[in-house]
């Protein structure tokens, strides 16, 4: 049986194979490091995180190499990454800096720093889901990698809710995000045997998050198992079938 480890090891690898061209200073500028990170994972078969869509996609699996490097390997710390290479993950520091805001909420006083850290912050992109979902990014590849604890998921999506309230119909999608590709990662582990037991996964994730109605599509978990973890077809069809559907709305949100 496949190891938790294994799945993920070489991304962990070429994450720090990255850091140490950037502690060499061989990476100058933040679209050397995306286009140097879509050629490593081609030459070794990997596919970034990813739900749906591929829009920006090697741009937001830099989360994977600054989590890697800072919350992984250790390999530089936050103050390392915003003295010396600021311009490089200048996505994933103010993320990380919203991060610590989340972690250590309090009410008032943390709802304007989130707010003065994400709403206006061009770097995260073009709109205010855009934004708070580059900062969700981090905290998912850190969870699945188990770099971060799992309860901050929920933490991260209670302390959106809180904040943006234009959002709230939106912020389930991140969980139920996150909810698919562990259970696509049980898949590719050959923890389950039938359907039901990944529909009784798929609820049960929930509950341990303390969420409701998160439970993620069958076509997301499908998705993500065939793509990103490279689960041959005929495993992944047998455990999440697709239902054919007569609207073509996509059932995430754009930013994945």
């Amino acid at each position: 049986m496949v190891e938790i480890k294994d799945l993920y090891r070489e991304r962990v690898n070429v994450a720090v194979e990255l850091w140490d061209k950037v502690l060499r200073g061989e990476v100058v500028s933040r679209g050397e490091l995306v286009n140097l990170l879509a050629k490593y994972y081609e030459e070794h078969d990997i596919e970034p995180f990813r739900g749906l869509t591929k829009i920006d996609i090697y741009d937001k699996e830099l989360a994977t190499v600054y989590v890697v490097g800072v919350y992984g390997m250790g390999l530089v710390t936050m103050h390392d990454v915003e003295e010396e290479y600021g311009s490089l993950f200048k996505v994933e520091l103010t993320s990380d800096k919203a991060y610590g805001v989340i972690r250590n909420y309090n009410g008032d006083e943390s709802r304007t720093a989130l707010r003065n850290l994400i709403e206006d912050n061009q770097a995260l992109g073009n709109s205010l889901e855009e934004r708070v979902f580059r900062v969700y990014r981090l905290v998912y590849t850190g969870a699945v990698l188990g770099f971060m604890p799992e309860d901050d998921i929920a933490k991260t999506y209670k302390v959106f809710y809180d904040v943006f309230e234009p959002l709230r119909q939106r912020l389930v999608n991140y969980v139920k995000f996150y909810i698919a590709t562990k259970v696509a990662e049980g898949i590719a582990l050959g923890r389950f045997a039938s359907q039901n037991e990944v529909r009784i996964e798929k609820y049960a994730y929930c509950v341990r998050l303390g969420l409701e109605k998160c439970a993620p599509t069958n076509r997301l978990i499908h998705e993500i198992a065939l793509s990103v973890y490279k689960v041959p077809a005929n495993v992944v069809n047998r455990l999440v079938p697709l239902i054919r559907r007569s609207s073509k709305s996509s059932l995430v949100p754009k930013a994945y």
